[in-house]
């Protein structure tokens, strides 16, 4: 049997309380004639991906662990809602609601347990649901399904124009939060951080760096220069959302990252914001990706620890309309490369880059 967990617990609880919450539960499920019971993943909320106990428990078993919006556990229909874990989380139901969600279960008779409260020796407590994962309801696309993640994909555009005065619905950004959790990272390490901008002194404080290093790079683009400067670069102040994309101080992570460890968070992060791209596309939002700015003005301006680092300013809202052709295409500024331009096989045979094309003056800006 293929089960999937749901997590609770108090703030500070030790990993051992939570591993014997965990073993209580899943002997519930030791029924005869007994049945293998294999955890393919566990889940909680997001108010606890911080959790030492939580994230210990999940490396020591080998666990892929998802954290949840309150947001999206609200959403999940649950046999034991309650009014004082709303009060206390925003949601009625974590441990319930998050097993059912980690396997993809159609509906709360997945519950195998519903909720096991367990409390340890050092008085801390940890609550407990097992759901279990039918491999039926594992995805299988269809042609039409097929086709629409195809036009998703060639829909996307890196957005620099926004509507100005909009806002993104909560329920939005839940959703949005959920494909980023989604995203590939190598060794499971999640190496990204996602700042919300509320603080409009410091939104303009970031507008005005993202103005200067657009100078300075104009500055250093020789005959393009005032080509540069017609182009529109960012949204950074008209944008519904902004994020700052920060890069996380480095956590030891050696899976898959022995030989190349900055390379690979670098990576790990630009596929979380891919998978927001395409969430957002889907909600006919845009988003732009900015990275005119010098990091250190950022660290210093979002008050960011030692080794970590800002990638990037993620403008996210409503737009007029989406550009037809990414921008710089359509401004004329530089052509994508065709297929066989970067496809290859076995062994390096590609011819070497031409430089950019450059404008046509007449272009759109």
């Amino acid at each position: 049997m293929k089960v999937a967990l749901g997590l609770g617990c108090d703030r500070g609880t030790p990993e051992a309380t939570l591993a014997e919450a965990v073993d209580r539960a899943l002997a519930e499920l030791a029924t005869p004639p007994r049945e293998p019971v294999r955890v393919v993943g566990a889940g909680s909320i997001t108010l606890k991906a911080d959790e030492p106990g939580l994230l210990a428990l999940a490396r020591a078993r080998g666990w892929s662990l998802r954290f949840y919006p309150p947001e999206v556990l609200a959403q999940v229909s649950v046999p034991n809602p309650s009014e004082i874990v709303r009060r206390h989380t925003g949601t009625p139901s974590v441990s319930e609601a998050a097993a059912l969600l980690t396997a993809l279960a159609r509906g709360p008779e997945a519950l195998r347990v519903e909720k096991l409260r367990w409390r340890g020796a050092d008085g801390r407590s940890a609550t407990v649901s097992v759901a279990v994962v039918d491999d039926a309801q594992q995805p299988c696309f269809d042609t039409a399904q097929r086709d629409d993640a195809q036009a998703l994909l060639a829909a996307r555009r890196d957005m620099r124009h926004f509507l100005p005065g909009c806002r993104v619905d909560e329920s939005v950004i839940a959703r949005l939060l959920v494909a980023v959790q989604a995203a590939p990272s190598v060794g499971l390490m999640q190496p990204w951080r996602l700042l919300r901008i509320t603080d409009g002194a410091l939104r303009e404080e970031l507008a005005r760096e993202v103005d200067a290093e657009r100078l300075r790079t104009a500055a250093q683009m020789g005959p393009r220069e005032a080509e540069f400067l017609a182009l529109k670069v960012a949204g950074v102040r008209e944008s519904a959302e902004l994020w700052a994309l920060v890069l996380a101080p480095d956590d030891g992570t050696l899976f898959g990252r022995r030989t190349l460890p900055r390379d690979m968070a670098v990576c790990s992060a630009g596929a979380a914001v891919q998978n927001l791209w395409l969430a957002a596309r889907a909600e006919n939002l845009g988003l732009g990706w900015v990275s005119l700015f010098e990091p250190a003005v950022l660290a210093q301006a979002l008050q960011l620890p030692a080794g970590a680092q800002a990638l990037g300013l993620l403008c996210l809202g409503p737009v007029a309309a989406f550009y037809p052709r990414p921008m710089l295409s359509q401004t004329g500024w530089r052509q994508p490369r065709p297929p066989t331009a970067w496809w290859g096989e076995n062994r390096w045979a590609f011819e070497a880059d031409p430089p950019p094309v450059s404008a046509d003056p007449g272009a759109p800006a």
